[in-house]
């Protein structure tokens, strides 16, 4: 039977490295949640409108006949309120986590952090999106102005 190697080291004791906000700090970021959660809420309240007017837009088009282009615009218009509203009140939730839990500030800061990146690139895509269907646009106004 072998023995146990004798020429180990030893285990290092574990040591967080989370870092703990001063209450300062931890008061300016409750302010940054509580305005981000009002942020969220009235996000929320303009999507569900956006939302009934595209419900309310695609019936009368589907009773009368038409075009479905204001309809289609306002779901884009109720989806990014939506996708903004639940992103913000993530991130909300988690920078209030911050300030209420003890050697989670870190982890809860990055999962906000997280929330906001992803609903940038959301955002940095839909704008650039709207500016190539502007130029788009642009281009076809200047072709039908060109060809009278």
């Amino acid at each position: 039977m072998s023995s146990p190697a004798p020429d180990l080291p030893p285990i290092k004791e574990f040591k967080s490295q989370q870092y703990e906000f001063s209450d300062e700090h931890n008061r300016e970021i409750s302010a940054l949640a509580d305005a981000m959660r009002v942020t969220s809420s009235l996000m929320l309240l303009v999507g569900l409108a956006f939302a009934v007017l595209a419900a309310l837009t695609v019936t009368q088009v589907v009773n009368s006949g038409g075009n479905y282009g204001p309809a289609l615009g306002l779901c884009a218009a109720a989806l990014l309120c939506l996708c903004v509203g639940f992103w913000t009140g993530g991130a909300a939730t988690s920078f209030r986590k911050v300030v209420e839990t003890k050697n989670e500030d870190v982890w809860h800061l990055m999962n906000a952090l997280g929330a906001l990146r992803a609903m940038y690139g959301l955002l940095r895509t839909l704008i650039f999106g709207a500016l190539v269907l502007t130029v788009i646009g642009l281009g076809l106004v200047g072709f039908a102005l060109m060809g009278k």
